[in-house]
Formats: structure tokens, C-alpha cells, sequence
């Protein structure tokens, strides 16, 4: 087995039968979801799945920047059960915070008992269409969108006012969310063009075939 760091800080190649994505554990021992856990020389990873995460997706994809850093703070939309917030959660560290939005109470209740492991997970009960359940979140320096309705990109410009001089977006486009009818390449152009009135589109990918008809648009603020 060979372990290698990643071009994206706390983010790992594991190379065995095939290269899959991995962080390192900030709970060792602790895999709430199924997921593999390997130890190599006393560190311990979390195997990143890209079928379960948008975020493992892109960077599979080859999405050309990821930029999370130690001690960031990140505003997760739509954060459901917490499995792909708990992988942010390691990369940011003790010392980051991951605020997790998420409006079903049932879905909650699974992401609290994953907070309750996670110290730096903040499970939040809100609508994500209405920021001002939040407010006290105050700055953060990225913020992922993945709440599928209709009005996906107006929920990223209602909570684009978290966003710190210099942070990042990220933001995953269901496209049958949107319009079933409507060809998905053809739904992604006029979403393509609606980020770019609030946004610099750094890069944009494709998930397939991690995620049929999805894609993500990492973006910057405008100056």
C-alpha cells in the first residue's frame, strides 16, 4: 500500500488495487458510517467514497483547486445526515468549525449523534433559504451549497453575506431537481450564467458517473 499526500491539504492518495481518497481520522476508531478505516504508521485514514460524497466526486473528477485549509471555518447547506461534513470536519481540524444546516428533523437527529463524536460540527436546525436563523455564524471562509430544490443558486447569493473577503463557494447542481423535462446540459448553461452575475467560476466538473446528471461550480468572490 502507498499513502501520498494530496495537492489539496489534508486530503490523501491511497494507492492498493486501485487510488481512492482518504483524510486522516480525527476520531480514530470512529467510522460512523461504514466507511474503511486504514492504519499506516499510526496514523489512521478515513477511506472518502466519491458514490456517497459530491465533494470526493470533484476531487476524483480532477477539480483543479480545494481550498480548505486547517482551522477554516465552513458553512455546510443541506449538511443531511453529516457524512460528507464529517470528512470537511477532519480537514479542518480542532481547530475549524463546521456549521451544518439542515432542515428535516429526522435527518437531525442522525447528524447530531455524528456532531456529538465530531467537536467541531455544529448541527443547526434551519431553513437554508432563510439565513437569518444563523446569523450567529458570523464569517466563514467557505460555503457549500447542496440543498436540491429549484432556487439553488439563490440559496448560495442569500447566504453569500457568511462569505469573508477572499473565501470560497462550492455549489452542487441537481439538474432533475430543477426540470426533469429539460436536458441536463442545457439546465447547467443557464445555472452557468447565473453564478457568474455574483461569481468568479474558478473551476466546474461533471460527476459522473459518481452522480448521474450532477455537476458542482467552484467559485470566488468578485472583487
Amino acid at each position: 500500500m502507498k499513502i501520498t499526500k494530496s495537492k489539496f491539504e489534508g486530503i490523501f492518495w491511497i494507492e492498493n488495487e486501485k487510488k481512492k481518497i482518504a483524510t486522516i481520522n480525527l476520531v480514530p476508531g470512529y467510522a460512523p458510517f461504514g466507511e474503511q478505516l486504514i492504519k499506516h504508521k499510526n496514523v489512521e485514514y478515513r477511506i472518502w467514497e466519491p458514490h456517497r460524497s459530491k465533494w470526493a466526486a470533484a476531487i476524483m473528477k480532477g477539480i483543479k483547486e480545494f481550498p480548505l485549509k486547517k482551522g477554516n471555518k465552513v458553512l455546510y447547506l443541506g449538511a443531511a445526515s453529516g457524512q460528507s461534513a464529517s470528512y470537511i470536519s477532519d480537514i479542518v481540524g480542532d481547530r475549524g468549525k463546521v456549521f451544518c444546516v439542515e432542515i428535516s428533523p429526522r435527518v437531525m437527529r442522525e447528524l447530531i449523534f455524528v456532531a456529538e463524536k465530531k467537536n467541531n460540527m455544529i448541527p443547526i436546525l434551519a431553513d437554508a433559504t432563510n439565513p437569518s436563523e444563523y446569523e450567529f455564524v458570523g464569517e466563514v471562509d467557505f460555503i457549500f451549497q447542496d440543498v436540491a430544490v429549484k432556487e439553488q443558486v439563490d440559496v448560495l447569493t442569500k447566504n453569500k453575506k457568511f462569505l469573508k473577503k477572499g473565501g470560497y463557494a462550492m455549489i452542487a447542481i441537481k439538474s432533475r431537481s430543477i426540470d426533469v423535462s429539460a436536458k441536463p446540459s442545457e439546465i447547467f448553461k443557464n445555472i452557468e450564467k447565473e453564478l457568474e452575475k455574483h461569481f468568479i467560476i474558478v473551476d466546474k466538473k461533471r460527476l459522473e458517473p459518481y452522480e448521474m446528471d450532477h455537476i458542482v461550480f467552484l467559485l470566488s468572490q468578485k472583487s
